[in-house]
C-alpha cells in the first residue's frame, strides 16, 4: 500500500521517478521549510499496477486516452488512496505529476490535466484516472515528439492536495522570462483560483518588480504582501539554485506555494541599463537618514507634506516635476520609496516663474541662523515643551490630533528657512579647507582643518561631553566600573540602584535623557522610540566609553592648538589668506553648530508627536482596536481621524507583514538608481575623513550593540546619526554603508581625526568581526590585511 501513495512531506527532490516532477518539487519545497498545502501523491507504481491489472499496458496513445477513464481501479489502490486522504480537509485539488515534467529543459506546462474542488472518494478516483489519461492526449504526445522523448517507460503520478480558498492566486517568475533579467521578478495574479490564469483563459494583473526590494518597476502591486511574495521567490530560487516558475495562492494573510519548477527557455541576461537609461547617482545621504522604511504615519505626517511643498514650489518656478504619486511610490502596503526626478527640465512657465521665484530663494539662502534660533525657541521649542509637559489623559481624541497638527504646522513653517541657512556654511567649510591647503600645505591641511572645526558649541558636543563625564565617573569608581563590566546595558540600572554612587549616576543619566533624549535612534519616525525611551542605549554608550581610555587631548585643546598653528603660519600666502581662512572657519563652525541644534529641535517635534500619538494608541488598545499603542504608527493620519473599526486590525497586520518583508535590502531610493560599488571591488566608498588606520573590525548593526565596540576597533555600521557619535571616541576608523562626506558621521570623524569611508553599501555584509583591515580615508577604500580572530 505504501508503494501506491506517499505523503508529500516524505517526498524528496530525487524521487521524481516514483512521484513525478511536480510532486518532487512540492516535497523539496516542504523540506526547505516553505508553506505548501497538505497532501499526498498517488505514485507511478499505482499507475503501472493499474495498467497491468486492466490489461492496458503497452497499448497505443489513443486507446490509452480513451479507455483509462473508464477502467476500474484495483481495490488495493483504492484502499491506499482512501487511507492517504483520510487526514485531508474539505475539497481537494487533483493534479498530474509526470515523470517527464517540471524539468530544466522541458517544463511540460499545461500538457497534463488538473481538477479543482474535487469532493468525495469516487470523484477523487475519477479525477486520478482522468489525470492518468491526460498523459496520452494528442497535445501531450505531440509535445513529447517535439522533444524526441522516449515513451517506453513513461508514467504519471497524481498529486492530491487540500484546496486553498484563494483570495488571490497566480504565478511568480524569479527572473524576467521575456528579457532574461535576473534582477527582476514577474508576478501574474488573478482574484480567486489561479487555474484560469495558468491555463490562459484569463488575463491577470501583471507586475514586474525589483528582485532585491520588491519595488514595482512596471504594473501595480495589487496583491497584498507583494514584497513577502518576492522574498519567498528569492528564497526558493536560492534553495533550488536556479530561476524558478512558482505557482502560489494567497489567503488569510499568507502565501502558500502549489508548484515550483525550473524556469525554462530563459534568455541570456542582457546588459540592462538603469531605468529609462538614467545615470546612477549618489543618494548616500538619503540612505543614511532613512535606512529603514518610514512607517505609514511618518509618510502621511512628514514625507508627503514636505515633498508636496517642494514639488509645488519647483512647479511654480516653471520647472517640470513629477507628481507626488510618482515621487512617493508605494511598493507594498504601507511601504514606500522615493523616486527622484531624472533631472531638471524647464517648461514654458519658467520665463516668468524663475524671476518670480529668485527673490524668495535668495531670502532663504540669506537666512540668519540667529534669527532662526530665536523664532524656533519662541514657537517650536516652546510648543514642544508645553505639549510634552501636558497631562494628555485630560484631552479628547480630537484635541490630541489638534496638538499633533499644531506642532507639525510650526515645524513646516521653519523647515524651508532651516535648509536655506545651511548651504552658506557648507560652502564656507569647503573654501576654508581649500585656502588652508595653500597656507600650510596638503600634508597638514586635513589634520589642521579638523582641529579648527573641533569643539563646536552645539547640542551634539554637549551631549557627548555629558556622556564622557559619566564614563569618567565610572572609570574612577571600582564599584561602578564592576557594575558596567559585569552587567548588560539593560540590567545596569537595577544594579546601580543598590548603592549611593550608583543612584547618583542614575540621576545624572536621567538628567542627560531629559536634556538630550529627544534624539532619534535610527530614522525620523514616530514608529520607533527615541533615546529618552531607551535608557539602556545610554548605558551601553557609557559602558563602551568607560572601557576605553580617556582622550589624550580634549576637543577644546585641539581647537586651541589648531588656532595657534594657523596664527604662527608664515610667508606671503599666510599673511594674505590666514585672515580669510579664520573668517571662513568661523562661518563654517557657526553653520555646523546651527545644523546640529536645528536638527535636534526638529527631532524634538517628532519625539513629542510620538508621545501624543502613543496616548491615542493606548486608548485604541483599551477599545480593542489595536494590540499595542505603537501599532498606531501603521495607520495614516487620515485613517486615525476616520477609523473603520472592523478594518483596523487587518490593516495593521497586513502592513506589519509588508514592512517585515521589505526590510532586507531596503533602500529609500530604488537601488537601480543608486551608485553602487562595482562587483568584486571589495569595500569602497566616499572618502569622508582623511587618514589611514589599521585595526580589527567591529560590526555594530544598531544601538543595541553599542557596548560591543572596543577601544581601537574599526567601527563598521549600516548608518549613523548623532546618537552614534560618542562611539567615535573609541573607534580607530569608521566605515558606513550609507551617507556621504557631509553626514554627521563624517563631520564628527574629522573632528576626532580618524579616517572615515561613507556610502560603501556592502561594508556590513563583507566585513566581519575581528578581521584586520586598513581603512584609507583618502582613497575611500577598506582592504583586508588579516584573518578574523
Amino acid at each position: 500500500m505504501a508503494d501506491y501513495t506517499l505523503a508529500l512531506s516524505h517526498v524528496g527532490r530525487h524521487d521524481a521517478d516514483l512521484v513525478g516532477g511536480k510532486a518532487a518539487g512540492l516535497g523539496a519545497l516542504i523540506g526547505a521549510g516553505f508553506p505548501v498545502p497538505d497532501g499526498f501523491v498517488v505514485t507511478t507504481a499505482a499507475y503501472r499496477d493499474f495498467l497491468d491489472t486492466t490489461g492496458l499496458a503497452g497499448r497505443g496513445p489513443q486507446e490509452l486516452h480513451e479507455r483509462i477513464p473508464c477502467a476500474p481501479v484495483p481495490e488495493r489502490i483504492v484502499a491506499a488512496v482512501r487511507a492517504a486522504g483520510a487526514g485531508l480537509r474539505g475539497p481537494v485539488a487533483v493534479r498530474s505529476s509526470g515523470t517527464a515534467e517540471d524539468l530544466a529543459g522541458a517544463s511540460f506546462a499545461g500538457q497534463h490535466d488538473t481538477y479543482l474542488g474535487v469532493d468525495g472518494e469516487q470523484a477523487v478516483l475519477a479525477a486520478v484516472r482522468n489525470c492518468w489519461a491526460s498523459l496520452w492526449t494528442p497535445r501531450a504526445v505531440a509535445y513529447r515528439e517535439r522533444y524526441r522523448w522516449d515513451e517506453s517507460d513513461l508514467a504519471l503520478a497524481v498529486v492530491v492536495q487540500e484546496m486553498v480558498d484563494a483570495e488571490w492566486a497566480g504565478v511568480l517568475f524569479t527572473a524576467d522570462p521575456v528579457t532574461g533579467r535576473r534582477d527582476r521578478v514577474v508576478v501574474e495574479a488573478v482574484r480567486g483560483l489561479g487555474e484560469a490564469l495558468v491555463s490562459g483563459t484569463a488575463t491577470g494583473e501583471h507586475l514586474v518588480a525589483d528582485k532585491a526590494t520588491g519595488r514595482p518597476v512596471s504594473g501595480a502591486a495589487a496583491v497584498p504582501g507583494t514584497c513577502e511574495l518576492v522574498r519567498i521567490g528569492r528564497d526558493v530560487e536560492e534553495a533550488f539554485g536556479a530561476p524558478q516558475d512558482i505557482e502560489w495562492a494567497y489567503t488569510a494573510g499568507r502565501f502558500q506555494l502549489v508548484q515550483a519548477r525550473p524556469l525554462t527557455a530563459l534568455p541570456d541576461e542582457p546588459d540592462a541599463p538603469p531605468r529609462g537609461g538614467r545615470r546612477r547617482r549618489d543618494y548616500g545621504m538619503a540612505a543614511d537618514h532613512m535606512p529603514f522604511p518610514p512607517f505609514p504615519m511618518d509618510t502621511s505626517l512628514f514625507l508627503r507634506p514636505a515633498l508636496r511643498a517642494v514639488l509645488a514650489a519647483t512647479r511654480s518656478a516653471g520647472l517640470a516635476t513629477p507628481t507626488l504619486e510618482e515621487t512617493v511610490v508605494e511598493i507594498d502596503d504601507g511601504v514606500v520609496q522615493l523616486v527622484p526626478p531624472p533631472g531638471v527640465r524647464l517648461t514654458g512657465r519658467a520665463v516668468t516663474g524663475l524671476p518670480r521665484a529668485l527673490p524668495g530663494l535668495v531670502r532663504l539662502l540669506c537666512t540668519s541662523t540667529t534669527a532662526w534660533r530665536d523664532r524656533s525657541d519662541r514657537t517650536l521649542v516652546a510648543g514642544c515643551r508645553r505639549a510634552d509637559a501636558a497631562d494628555l489623559r485630560g484631552l479628547s481624541d480630537r484635541e490630541l490630533l489638534e496638538q499633533v497638527d499644531a506642532l507639525l504646522a510650526t515645524t513646516g513653517g521653519l523647515m524651508p528657512s532651516r535648509f536655506g541657512a545651511v548651504p552658506r556654511g557648507v560652502l564656507a567649510g569647503a573654501m576654508s579647507e581649500r585656502l588652508l591647503a595653500a597656507v600650510v600645505g596638503r600634508e597638514r591641511v586635513a589634520s589642521l582643518h579638523a582641529g579648527l572645526m573641533s569643539a563646536i558649541p552645539c547640542v551634539t558636543t554637549s551631549a557627548n561631553a555629558a556622556l564622557e563625564r559619566m564614563a569618567a565617573t565610572v572609570r574612577a569608581d571600582p564599584e561602578l566600573r564592576d557594575a558596567y563590566c559585569e552587567e548588560e546595558p539593560a540590567q545596569v540600572a537595577e544594579r546601580l540602584r543598590g548603592s549611593a554612587a550608583g543612584r547618583a549616576l542614575l540621576a545624572d543619566v536621567d538628567a542627560y535623557l531629559r536634556e538630550f533624549g529627544f534624539r532619534e535612534m535610527s530614522i525620523f519616525t514616530v514608529g520607533l522610540p527615541p533615546l529618552r525611551e531607551t535608557p539602556e542605549v545610554a548605558h551601553g554608550l557609557i559602558k563602551g566609553l568607560a572601557r576605553g581610555r580617556p582622550a589624550d587631548v580634549d576637543a577644546a585643546t585641539r581647537l586651541a592648538r589648531a588656532r595657534a598653528e594657523l596664527a604662527c603660519a608664515r610667508g606671503p600666502r599666510a599673511r594674505l589668506l590666514a585672515p580669510v581662512v579664520r573668517r571662513l572657519v568661523d562661518a563654517a563652525r557657526t553653520a555646523a553648530g546651527f545644523r546640529e541644534d536645528s536638527h535636534y529641535q526638529l527631532m524634538m517635534t517628532i519625539a513629542v508627536v510620538r508621545r501624543v500619538l502613543l496616548e491615542l494608541g493606548r486608548r485604541y488598545c483599551e477599545r480593542g482596536l489595536l494590540d499595542t499603542p505603537d501599532d498606531i504608527a501603521y495607520l495614516e493620519r487620515a485613517e486615525v481621524s476616520d477609523l473603520v473599526p472592523a478594518a483596523v486590525r487587518e490593516t495593521v497586520a497586513r502592513r506589519k507583514a509588508a514592512r517585515r518583508a521589505a526590510l532586507p535590502g531596503y533602500t529609500i531610493i530604488p537601488a537601480e538608481l543608486m551608485a553602487l560599488p562595482a562587483e568584486g571591488s571589495g569595500v569602497r566608498g566616499t572618502p569622508a575623513s582623511r587618514g589611514t588606520a589599521v585595526g580589527p573590525v567591529r560590526v555594530v548593526h544598531d544601538e543595541s550593540e553599542f557596548a560591543t565596540l572596543q577601544d581601537g576597533e574599526v567601527l563598521v555600521c549600516p548608518y549613523t546619526n548623532p546618537t552614534w557619535t560618542p562611539l567615535f571616541a573609541l573607534a580607530s576608523a569608521v566605515v558606513v554603508d550609507a551617507g556621504g562626506a557631509a553626514s554627521h558621521a563624517a563631520i564628527v570623524a574629522r573632528e576626532h581625526g580618524i579616517p572615515a569611508v561613507m556610502g560603501t553599501v556592502n561594508g556590513t555584509r563583507l566585513l566581519v568581526d575581528g578581521q584586520r583591515v586598513v581603512v584609507d580615508g583618502n582613497a575611500g577604500t577598506v582592504a583586508h590585511v588579516g584573518a578574523a580572530g
